[in-house]
């Protein structure tokens, strides 16, 4: 997670600096916009997209040309294959469906803290970068802490504290203002959230590897990849969905802690001893 965080962490204090110190920059007061931290956004990806393009040597390989919808069915019985390669570990299958639940959650709480913050508490778009930027270097120290944690107990006891504070956080957001001024609450909040942000994801990487065989890992792990992204659908969804029927953002708020109970409750299950033997035994 470090270079992720050190270089998004850049850009985003760059941006900061286009919308508020432009002067820093030569610039005039006023002169940046949003859209141009979108198009920085952009040009940042293609400059280091560079050396990849540039400097990376990939070895040709000696394919035959398909016919009709032949790469389709392929890709479709390599899909078959793997679902079923994973239903024989058993511990690893009950890990992964409770990892996709509650990674929803958090990637859920990711997507719309900007938007809550802009629409909900009015916050101007350089507080937000600002908002992340802290993030960004919370999330740092957060990750390193809850590495040390993850070798003292265990991984799968690391990711059941984090959903507990992850909870918590859902609650007391759902609540916001009851102790102070919400947009105090809300940097309160989002401190804690980087403390666990990194932490608990680290962790569920680690207890994946433990559980995956090393020959399938780069075709689990590809999967597992995959599988996050489309999962992570629902969580944004069911928040809409919750506040346009309801008009209610506490409701829509409260919807994501199901995700945090629902994986707790599937990570409670797995036996990390028992999927380590599985991983050394795999069922042929």
């Amino acid at each position: 997670m470090g270079p992720g965080v050190s270089w998004g962490g850049t850009l985003l204090a760059i941006n900061l600096i286009m919308l508020k110190f432009p002067e820093w920059l030569g610039f005039s007061a006023g002169y940046f916009t949003v859209e141009d931290c979108f198009l920085s956004v952009s040009l940042w990806w293609f400059i280091f997209s560079l050396p990849t393009f540039l400097l990376l040597k990939e070895r040709a390989h000696r394919t035959h040309r398909a016919i009709g919808g032949s790469h389709w069915r392929e890709g479709y019985q390599r899909l078959r294959h793997t679902l079923g390669r994973i239903r024989t570990f058993r511990e690893l299958s009950k890990f992964l469906v409770g990892y996709l639940i509650y990674n929803d959650g958090i990637e859920t709480v990711i997507i719309m803290a900007s938007i809550f913050g802009a629409q909900v508490l009015g916050m101007a778009m350089d507080e937000i970068i600002l908002f992340f930027l802290m993030i960004q270097g919370v999330a740092l120290l957060g990750s390193l802490f809850f590495g040390f944690l993850a070798d003292a107990i265990g991984n799968r006891k690391t990711i059941m504290i984090s959903l507990g504070i992850w909870s918590f956080i859902v609650l007391w957001a759902s609540q916001l203002g009851r102790v102070t001024d919400p947009k105090t609450e809300y940097w309160m909040l989002g401190v804690l959230a980087a403390v666990v942000l990194g932490g608990s994801q680290a962790a569920s990487r680690s207890l994946q590897g433990l559980l995956t065989p090393e020959a399938n890992s780069a075709e689990f792990f590809g999967f597992f990849a995959i599988s996050g992204r489309f999962s992570s659908v629902f969580g944004p969804l069911i928040y809409g969905a919750l506040i346009a029927v309801t008009g209610s953002v506490r409701w829509g708020i409260l919807s994501i802690l199901v995700f945090f109970v629902v994986g707790m409750a599937m990570l409670w299950t797995v036996n990390e001893k028992k999927g380590m033997e599985e991983k050394q035994n795999p069922v042929t």
